[in-house]
């Protein structure tokens, strides 16, 4: 679990698991919760999961204005260049997949 400033926001993320990176975007109105339901269980043995917060949702930080799927797309970037994760894959649920 950590929290990082990317583009003036705080966003929420935890990192689990062993092996290549996986980049989770959850759907409007939820947060990276619902990937750990039944998801990363079943992943966390084979990859290394990056699940996060997006802006103005869960424990991330909620900035007046900035909700497109562009400003949330920089997020991501911004997210993975502070983790240093250099080569992943992304995955979307609903408005997760539109940012992915």
């Amino acid at each position: 679990m950590g929290n990082v400033i990317v583009n003036g926001v705080d966003l929420h993320y935890w990192t689990v698991g062993e092996g290549p990176d996986i980049v989770m975007l959850h759907g409007l109105g939820g947060n990276l919760a619902i990937w750990h339901m039944h998801v990363v269980p079943l992943l966390r043995e084979r990859y290394r999961l990056t699940t996060f917060d997006m802006r103005g949702h869960g424990r991330s930080g909620m900035p007046p204005t900035g909700y497109t799927t562009r400003d949330i797309e920089e997020d991501v970037v911004g997210l993975v260049k502070e983790l240093r994760i250099e080569k992943g894959h992304l995955a979307g649920h609903s408005m997760g997949a539109d940012v992915s």
